[in-house]
């Protein structure tokens, strides 16, 4: 990683998808100041990452994001830590050993979200950092709902998956993932959850996060059906 660091601290972000892994550095004052993609296989994980993080200096905070489809989002009440697996494998059956079970407590919510990814995967960035901060990667869409008003709609578009948060106020009312290849595909999947929520389509607000790596502008279309349409680019802007 080839980069001029000349502030007083720096953030690293390791985001690691099935097919790979990210890293990007962040300022203290929370702006990107350079990232960068490797693809490869979990085998060569803790040697490629070695090698990168040691020509970068210290940081004062380290978190890993996972990016997965085995999540659940589950009231606090009825959780119970030694029963993560189970709540999981309620809605995702084929989970295996090979997968870390991990869990995220939301006060605003009331709410618990449970996951699961690669379990040698993560323990190969625990071999470099071992106090890491592991976050799923619509923790911050769910953080940024916690001063929600109204109605809304949030989207993380990704690579063929628009992860959906609706709500009313800082109520969750669905969390899930739904596949696509068209920008039709996804306003049939907006529509539908409106429907099925019964929200006002005059008055909903709805957010748009794009991953740098995605061209596809559904809102070019939402924008005949809805006045409030907001985009935001991941990850500088949120």
């Amino acid at each position: 990683m080839h980069i001029n660091l000349t502030d007083k601290s720096y953030s690293l972000s390791i985001r690691m998808s099935p097919d790979g892994f990210s890293l990007s550095v962040y300022s203290e004052d929370n702006d990107l100041l350079s990232s960068e993609r490797h693809s490869i296989h979990n085998a060569d994980l803790t040697q490629c990452l070695g090698s990168v993080c040691a020509s970068l200096p210290g940081f004062t905070s380290v978190s890993l994001v996972t990016v997965a489809d085995v999540y659940t989002l589950i009231p606090a009440i009825h959780f119970d830590a030694d029963k993560a697996k189970y709540f999981l494998q309620l809605q995702h059956p084929a989970l295996t050993e090979a997968s870390q079970v991990l869990h995220t407590y939301y006060q605003h919510t009331g709410s618990i979200l449970i996951y699961a990814f690669d379990k040698q995967a993560i323990k190969a960035v625990q071999t470099i950092f071992p106090q890491i901060s592991i976050q799923h990667h619509l923790h911050q869409l769910i953080e940024a709902n916690q001063k929600a008003t109204g109605e809304q709609i949030s989207i993380w578009l990704r690579s063929g998956k628009a992860d959906c948060l609706a709500s009313r106020g800082n109520s969750i009312q669905l969390l899930n993932s739904y596949p696509f290849q068209t920008e039709e595909d996804i306003v049939y999947h907006v529509l539908n959850i409106l429907h099925h929520l019964h929200f006002n389509h005059e008055t909903i607000q709805i957010t748009i996060y794009r991953e740098s790596d995605i061209s596809i502008l559904p809102e070019d279309i939402l924008r005949n059906y809805f006045p409030s349409i907001n985009l935001k680019n991941i990850p500088t802007a949120i």
